[in-house]
């Protein structure tokens, strides 16, 4: 009985702490990607990453359900966090990422005079 009490508040906080995770990394891409997008393409901006990002869900339902039914949800499982972990290694070797220290600043470029 302990144990599972003991389960159960380890998977609560496991929990917690991704959706706590998921809102630091969300908050920063998107203040740096409006940072560095003019302000009359924030629109256009937005709704290409929001394709960009749910796009693939189809494809990685489905390829996750086929996984999950061949080699079995445990091994699937095994998989999407081995291919997530490979996605931050490579994250992390990009100078680029380190090198922002700061949100960067936008400026408007000034009217040409006539």
């Amino acid at each position: 009985m302990a144990y599972e009490k003991f389960r159960l508040l380890l998977d609560r906080s496991r929990e917690l702490c991704f959706g706590a995770g998921a809102i630091f990394i969300f908050v920063n891409f998107v203040a740096i990607r409006q940072a560095v997008t003019p302000t009359h393409l924030l629109g256009r901006m937005t709704s290409t990453m929001r394709w960009l990002i749910l796009t693939p869900a189809v494809p990685g339902a489905l390829l996750g359900g086929w996984l999950g039914e061949t080699v079995g949800l445990r091994a699937a499982l095994l998989f999407a966090a081995l291919g997530g972990l490979a996605l931050t290694a490579v994250a992390r070797r990009l100078p680029r990422i380190w090198a922002i220290r700061a949100l960067p600043v936008y400026r408007e470029p000034a009217p040409a005079a006539a």
